[in-house]
Protein backbone atom coordinates (compact mmCIF):
# COMPACT_ATOMS: atom_id res chain seq x y z
CA UNK A 1 0.00 0.00 0.00
CA UNK A 2 3.21 2.25 0.67
CA UNK A 3 4.48 1.76 -2.21
CA UNK A 4 1.45 2.73 -4.46
CA UNK A 5 0.93 5.70 -2.33
CA UNK A 6 -1.64 4.81 0.14
CA UNK A 7 -1.18 4.12 4.19
CA UNK A 8 0.33 1.28 5.49
CA UNK A 9 -3.13 0.80 7.42
CA UNK A 10 -5.26 0.28 4.56
CA UNK A 11 -2.42 -3.22 4.26
CA UNK A 12 -2.98 -4.18 7.15
CA UNK A 13 -7.12 -3.98 7.20
CA UNK A 14 -6.91 -5.71 3.94
CA UNK A 15 -4.51 -8.94 5.44
CA UNK A 16 -6.83 -8.97 8.17
CA UNK A 17 -9.48 -9.47 5.87
CA UNK A 18 -7.80 -11.95 3.69
CA UNK A 19 -6.63 -13.83 6.69
CA UNK A 20 -10.08 -14.01 8.79
CA UNK A 21 -12.96 -15.95 8.18
CA UNK A 22 -14.09 -13.96 4.85
CA UNK A 23 -11.56 -15.13 2.64
CA UNK A 24 -8.68 -17.67 3.95
CA UNK A 25 -11.75 -19.75 6.54
CA UNK A 26 -13.99 -19.62 3.24
CA UNK A 27 -11.34 -21.22 1.03
CA UNK A 28 -9.60 -23.58 3.60
CA UNK A 29 -11.45 -23.03 7.19
CA UNK A 30 -9.56 -26.12 8.69
CA UNK A 31 -6.57 -24.80 8.00
CA UNK A 32 -7.67 -21.40 9.24
CA UNK A 33 -8.59 -22.44 12.51
CA UNK A 34 -5.84 -24.15 13.27
CA UNK A 35 -3.77 -21.29 12.46
CA UNK A 36 -6.34 -18.86 14.49
CA UNK A 37 -8.04 -21.10 16.83
CA UNK A 38 -11.11 -20.00 18.93
CA UNK A 39 -9.40 -20.65 22.20
CA UNK A 40 -10.36 -17.67 24.36
CA UNK A 41 -6.31 -17.71 25.40
CA UNK A 42 -5.27 -17.47 21.91
CA UNK A 43 -7.45 -14.44 21.52
CA UNK A 44 -6.70 -13.16 24.40
CA UNK A 45 -2.94 -13.03 23.21
CA UNK A 46 -3.33 -11.36 20.22
CA UNK A 47 -5.86 -9.05 21.55
CA UNK A 48 -3.29 -8.17 24.04
CA UNK A 49 -0.58 -7.42 21.08
CA UNK A 50 -3.02 -5.15 19.83
CA UNK A 51 -3.90 -3.54 22.74
CA UNK A 52 -0.14 -2.18 23.40
CA UNK A 53 0.19 -1.36 19.78
CA UNK A 54 -2.46 0.43 20.23
CA UNK A 55 -1.43 2.58 23.10
CA UNK A 56 1.86 2.48 21.73
CA UNK A 57 0.47 4.53 18.46
CA UNK A 58 -1.51 7.17 20.61
CA UNK A 59 1.54 7.36 22.58
CA UNK A 60 3.16 8.70 19.26
CA UNK A 61 0.55 10.60 18.48
CA UNK A 62 0.13 12.41 21.60
CA UNK A 63 4.02 13.58 21.17
CA UNK A 64 3.55 14.51 17.93
CA UNK A 65 0.75 16.70 18.86
CA UNK A 66 1.83 20.50 19.18
CA UNK A 67 -0.58 22.25 21.56
CA UNK A 68 0.19 25.53 20.31
CA UNK A 69 -1.87 24.62 16.89
CA UNK A 70 -4.66 23.30 18.59
CA UNK A 71 -5.14 26.10 20.63
CA UNK A 72 -5.00 28.12 16.99
CA UNK A 73 -7.41 25.96 15.93
CA UNK A 74 -9.75 25.24 19.20
CA UNK A 75 -12.52 26.63 18.55
CA UNK A 76 -12.60 25.15 15.20
CA UNK A 77 -12.05 22.07 16.43
CA UNK A 78 -14.36 22.05 19.42
CA UNK A 79 -16.84 23.47 16.35
CA UNK A 80 -16.48 20.17 13.81
CA UNK A 81 -16.59 17.39 16.91
CA UNK A 82 -19.55 18.72 18.23
CA UNK A 83 -21.68 18.78 15.04
CA UNK A 84 -19.76 15.59 14.41
CA UNK A 85 -21.33 14.03 17.00
CA UNK A 86 -24.56 15.63 17.43
CA UNK A 87 -25.66 14.94 13.75
CA UNK A 88 -24.70 11.36 13.39
CA UNK A 89 -25.84 10.45 16.81
CA UNK A 90 -29.14 12.27 16.28
CA UNK A 91 -29.88 10.49 13.12
CA UNK A 92 -28.82 6.40 14.68
CA UNK A 93 -31.22 7.24 17.67
CA UNK A 94 -33.81 8.17 15.46
CA UNK A 95 -33.61 5.07 13.36
CA UNK A 96 -33.68 2.93 16.74
CA UNK A 97 -36.77 4.73 17.39
CA UNK A 98 -38.41 4.32 14.15
CA UNK A 99 -37.01 0.23 13.45
CA UNK A 100 -39.81 -2.73 13.05
CA UNK A 101 -41.17 -3.95 16.45
CA UNK A 102 -39.17 -7.46 15.36
CA UNK A 103 -36.11 -5.99 15.20
CA UNK A 104 -36.01 -4.23 18.62
CA UNK A 105 -36.49 -7.03 22.28
CA UNK A 106 -37.62 -5.04 24.36
CA UNK A 107 -37.08 -1.13 25.08
CA UNK A 108 -35.61 0.94 22.34
CA UNK A 109 -34.11 3.23 24.76
CA UNK A 110 -30.41 1.04 24.68
CA UNK A 111 -30.98 -0.03 21.24
CA UNK A 112 -31.21 3.70 20.24
CA UNK A 113 -28.39 4.82 22.04
CA UNK A 114 -26.37 2.27 20.55
CA UNK A 115 -26.82 3.00 17.01
CA UNK A 116 -26.39 6.73 17.84
CA UNK A 117 -23.21 6.07 19.05
CA UNK A 118 -22.07 3.74 16.96
CA UNK A 119 -22.62 6.10 14.39
CA UNK A 120 -21.15 9.14 16.16
CA UNK A 121 -18.17 7.84 17.04
CA UNK A 122 -14.91 7.77 15.45
CA UNK A 123 -11.69 5.55 15.24
CA UNK A 124 -9.08 7.84 16.72
CA UNK A 125 -6.57 4.67 16.42
CA UNK A 126 -7.43 4.52 12.51
CA UNK A 127 -7.19 8.49 12.33
CA UNK A 128 -4.08 8.88 14.42
CA UNK A 129 -2.44 6.18 11.83
CA UNK A 130 -3.65 7.91 8.72
CA UNK A 131 -2.79 11.00 9.71
CA UNK A 132 0.95 9.99 10.88
CA UNK A 133 1.84 8.66 7.91
CA UNK A 134 0.20 10.72 5.11
CA UNK A 135 2.88 13.49 7.12
CA UNK A 136 0.30 15.53 8.20
CA UNK A 137 0.60 15.57 12.15
CA UNK A 138 3.11 19.02 11.69
CA UNK A 139 0.16 20.96 9.85
CA UNK A 140 -2.61 22.49 10.97
CA UNK A 141 -5.41 20.40 9.20
CA UNK A 142 -3.43 17.12 10.75
CA UNK A 143 -3.65 18.67 13.94
CA UNK A 144 -7.26 19.87 14.16
CA UNK A 145 -8.31 16.25 12.59
CA UNK A 146 -6.15 14.30 15.80
CA UNK A 147 -7.74 17.02 18.22
CA UNK A 148 -11.47 16.53 16.88
CA UNK A 149 -11.21 12.70 16.93
CA UNK A 150 -9.93 12.59 20.45
CA UNK A 151 -12.83 15.06 21.56
CA UNK A 152 -15.42 12.49 19.55
CA UNK A 153 -13.93 9.43 21.18
CA UNK A 154 -13.66 11.06 24.73
CA UNK A 155 -17.48 11.88 24.39
CA UNK A 156 -18.39 8.77 22.94
CA UNK A 157 -17.07 6.78 25.41
CA UNK A 158 -18.71 8.60 27.79
CA UNK A 159 -22.08 8.09 26.38
CA UNK A 160 -21.27 4.15 26.24
CA UNK A 161 -20.84 4.19 29.37
CA UNK A 162 -23.77 5.48 30.35
CA UNK A 163 -26.04 3.47 27.99
CA UNK A 164 -23.94 0.24 29.87
CA UNK A 165 -25.72 1.54 32.93
CA UNK A 166 -28.82 1.91 31.65
CA UNK A 167 -28.79 -1.24 30.06
CA UNK A 168 -27.37 -2.94 33.46
CA UNK A 169 -30.02 -1.50 35.31
CA UNK A 170 -32.42 -3.21 32.77
CA UNK A 171 -33.09 -0.39 30.45
CA UNK A 172 -36.80 0.01 31.63
CA UNK A 173 -38.25 3.25 31.33
CA UNK A 174 -34.92 4.68 30.51
CA UNK A 175 -33.08 5.33 34.21
CA UNK A 176 -29.77 6.79 34.30
CA UNK A 177 -27.70 6.41 37.21
CA UNK A 178 -26.92 9.98 37.61
CA UNK A 179 -24.44 9.56 40.55
CA UNK A 180 -22.05 6.96 38.20
CA UNK A 181 -22.71 9.02 35.50
CA UNK A 182 -21.39 12.29 37.36
CA UNK A 183 -18.72 10.11 38.60
CA UNK A 184 -17.36 9.45 35.15
CA UNK A 185 -17.22 12.74 33.47
CA UNK A 186 -16.24 14.68 37.26
CA UNK A 187 -12.77 11.71 37.03
CA UNK A 188 -12.03 12.29 32.94
CA UNK A 189 -12.32 16.45 33.91
CA UNK A 190 -10.21 16.19 36.77
CA UNK A 191 -7.97 13.90 34.66
CA UNK A 192 -7.37 16.32 32.03
CA UNK A 193 -6.85 19.07 34.23
CA UNK A 194 -4.09 16.96 36.11
CA UNK A 195 -2.20 16.09 33.17
CA UNK A 196 -2.66 20.01 31.81
CA UNK A 197 -0.91 21.35 34.82
CA UNK A 198 0.84 19.11 37.74
CA UNK A 199 0.72 16.32 35.92
CA UNK A 200 3.48 17.82 33.17
CA UNK A 201 5.89 18.83 35.84
CA UNK A 202 5.27 15.32 37.05
CA UNK A 203 6.32 13.32 34.06
CA UNK A 204 8.92 16.06 33.61
CA UNK A 205 10.45 15.12 36.76
CA UNK A 206 10.11 11.73 36.32
CA UNK A 207 12.14 11.11 33.02
CA UNK A 208 14.34 13.32 34.46
CA UNK A 209 15.24 11.51 37.67
CA UNK A 210 15.52 8.28 35.20
CA UNK A 211 17.67 9.32 33.15
CA UNK A 212 20.10 10.95 36.05
CA UNK A 213 19.78 7.84 38.28
CA UNK A 214 19.67 4.62 36.62
CA UNK A 215 22.05 3.00 34.88
CA UNK A 216 20.25 0.54 33.28
CA UNK A 217 19.50 0.16 29.47
CA UNK A 218 16.48 2.55 27.96
CA UNK A 219 16.02 3.98 31.33
CA UNK A 220 13.97 6.76 29.79
CA UNK A 221 11.71 4.56 27.31
CA UNK A 222 10.72 2.61 30.05
CA UNK A 223 9.94 5.24 32.32
CA UNK A 224 7.50 6.36 29.27
CA UNK A 225 5.99 2.74 29.05
CA UNK A 226 5.43 3.07 32.13
CA UNK A 227 3.76 6.45 32.42
CA UNK A 228 1.71 5.46 29.28
CA UNK A 229 0.43 2.16 30.96
CA UNK A 230 -0.37 3.83 34.39
CA UNK A 231 -2.28 6.66 32.36
CA UNK A 232 -4.05 4.34 30.52
CA UNK A 233 -5.26 2.58 33.63
CA UNK A 234 -6.62 5.51 35.11
CA UNK A 235 -8.76 6.46 31.83
CA UNK A 236 -9.87 2.65 32.28
CA UNK A 237 -10.89 3.03 35.68
CA UNK A 238 -12.93 5.85 34.63
CA UNK A 239 -14.68 4.36 32.56
CA UNK A 240 -13.22 5.89 28.83
CA UNK A 241 -10.69 3.99 26.61
CA UNK A 242 -7.22 3.47 27.91
CA UNK A 243 -6.36 5.23 24.07
CA UNK A 244 -7.49 8.61 25.96
CA UNK A 245 -5.02 7.74 29.09
CA UNK A 246 -2.14 6.90 26.71
CA UNK A 247 -2.81 10.05 24.39
CA UNK A 248 -2.72 12.32 27.41
CA UNK A 249 0.76 10.66 28.53
CA UNK A 250 2.08 11.31 25.15
CA UNK A 251 1.17 15.22 25.37
CA UNK A 252 2.77 15.53 28.55
CA UNK A 253 6.04 13.72 27.49
CA UNK A 254 6.44 15.66 24.04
Amino acid sequence: MQRIGQPALMGQLLAGIVLGPTVFGLVWPEAQNFIFPADPAQKGMIDGVSQIGILLLLLLTGMETDLKLVRKSGWAAIAISLSGIALPFICGFALGQYLPASLIAGDRLVPSLFLGTALSISSIKIVAMVVREMNFMRRDLGQIIVATAIMEDTVGWVIIAITFGIAGAGGGGGHIDLAGLGGTVAGVVLFLLFCFTAGRWLVFSAIRWVNDNFRSEFPVITAILVIMGTSALITQFLGVRTVLGAFMAGLGIG
